[in-house]
């Protein structure tokens, strides 16, 4: 067989990257339980919720999370969609049995992982040849019987293998496949992403082919020591325009596409193993704390607002949210002839609302010990960027962030939407202050697009 393509291919400077973050963690090795632990449970979590997203699963990050590790359902969701996210996660238990025992996959175990993904037959929209709208059953570990070309969005019909050619088309795939992953020329992020290209591009079964290549593509990896691949669910449109450019023998996109996700995962690992962060923006979940705080019956407020309690809310979670932003803006800095953050601390006395002289953003607290002393009404983030760098449209933007103190919660505020309201006793979480950057990205891009829009005269 010729492998030309996946011999040149697998000389890339970028595999030899990979290679180089896989040498760090092996060097490493044997890594603490817990850190592998965190990171295969992190790894785990994320490919079971985007992978089933991309196909359309409806059950949100935070409902998968609650279903795999607390087996809470989703009020409202279908059933359909947990038991897709079931049958995903016993699927990689699967695979990972199949790892342990050391042996290439079979067409049976494909088939075997087909019937887990889908877990029970059932009916799907489709049409006749005609193009005339009908349903069929969906099979369950069998290959197709019927087309299942689809639709592009410009309307263009995609074709995929026709069933009578999949038998054959699948045999050719599986010894591609054999041949590749046991060639020392071969990458096995080369093989990896091939594979997954050419199974998509036959679409053997009736549904959850999407799924299944994902899962065939991280049991290559898996198999010679690498971790999972995510593809997120964000970036699903990139992802299907990498994949169609394979179909027109542009190869190279998707494989490098493939060899950044493992890139990210591999750091990730490295992450752990230095002790570091490996919470991601999704992963933060609030929905699981709620969730957990409804079943023992309500959320309790463990304190009322408070002196000691705002200023424990200003300096861990206000002050770094601020000081977070202020490095994220610095990104735009090159577009406008300055900028500046600052806040304002808006309180009562002598029964009069009073706005101070401005306290310019920084890391130490001495500005701020006096101001956080007084019965504050809100205290106001202010983020100024001047003087855009166009002489024919020069604008400035600004952008608000207010932060307001009721009896129990204490809440962020961008213009009059709400962001984030939590309890004084709760720290603004990862997720809780990404939540809050994204909104402050969007108003800028809202208000950069209006200024561009609309030059000033």
């Amino acid at each position: 067989m010729n492998l030309r393509l996946e011999t040149e291919f697998s000389k890339a400077d970028l595999l030899q990257e990979v290679d180089a973050l896989k040498k760090q963690i092996d060097d490493m090795r044997p890594l603490p339980d817990d850190v592998e632990g965190r990171v295969m449970q992190k790894l785990r979590l994320d490919w079971n919720y985007h992978s089933n997203a991309i196909e359309g699963n409806r059950l949100s990050y935070g409902e998968t999370v609650a279903f795999l590790m607390e087996g809470i359902t989703a009020k409202g969701k279908p059933l359909k969609d947990h038991l897709d996210i079931r049958g995903h996660n016993e699927a990689i238990n699967f695979l990972l049995s199949i790892i342990k025992d050391t042996r290439p996959i079979s067409e049976a175990d494909i088939r075997a992982l087909h019937k887990m993904i889908l877990v029970e037959p059932y009916n799907t929209e489709a049409k006749t040849p005609e193009g005339l709208k009908t349903t069929k059953r969906v099979s369950l570990g069998e290959y197709k019987t019927s087309a299942n070309h689809v639709k592009t969005a410009t309307g263009e019909i995609h074709y995929y293998a026709t069933p009578e050619e999949t038998p054959a088309k699948m045999q050719e795939l599986m010894e591609w496949y054999n041949e590749a992953s046991t060639n020392p020329d071969v990458h096995p992020v080369v093989a990896a992403a091939l594979f997954h290209h050419k199974f998509v591009s036959i679409h053997p079964f009736d549904d959850g082919n999407g799924r299944l290549s994902r899962i065939l593509m991280n049991l290559i990896l898996m198999q010679k020591g690498y971790p999972p691949v995510v593809i997120k669910m964000d970036d699903r449109q990139n992802y299907y325009s990498l994949l169609s450019r394979a179909d027109a023998n542009e190869n190279w996109p998707f494989v490098e596409y493939i060899a950044e996700r493992l890139k990210s995962s591999l750091q990730l690992y490295l992450k752990a193993a230095s002790g570091g962060n490996i919470d991601e923006d999704e992963d933060l979940d609030k929905e699981i704390a709620l969730l957990k705080m409804q079943l023992k019956g309500g959320v309790v407020a463990q304190e009322k607002k408070s002196e000691v309690g705002i200023d424990r809310v200003f300096f861990n979670s206000v002050l770094p949210l601020s000081l977070k932003i202020v490095e994220k803006s610095k990104n735009f800095h090159e577009y406008f002839f300055g900028d500046s953050f600052w806040f304002v601390f808006q309180y009562y006395e002598d029964m009069r609302i009073h706005r101070p002289s401005l306290v310019i953003v920084n890391n130490n607290p001495a500005p701020y010990k006096e101001l956080l002393g007084k019965d504050r009404l809100a205290i106001h983030f202010h983020a100024r960027f001047s003087e855009y760098k166009d002489p024919n449209n020069v604008f400035n933007l600004n952008i608000v962030l207010t932060i307001s103190f009721d009896l129990f919660y204490y809440q962020i505020f961008l213009d009059k939407d709400l962001i984030v309201s939590n309890l004084y006793h709760d720290k603004l979480s990862a997720e809780d202050q990404n939540k809050v950057i994204k909104c402050f990205i969007q108003e800028f891009k809202r208000q950069l697009t209006e200024n561009l829009k609309s030059p000033k005269s």
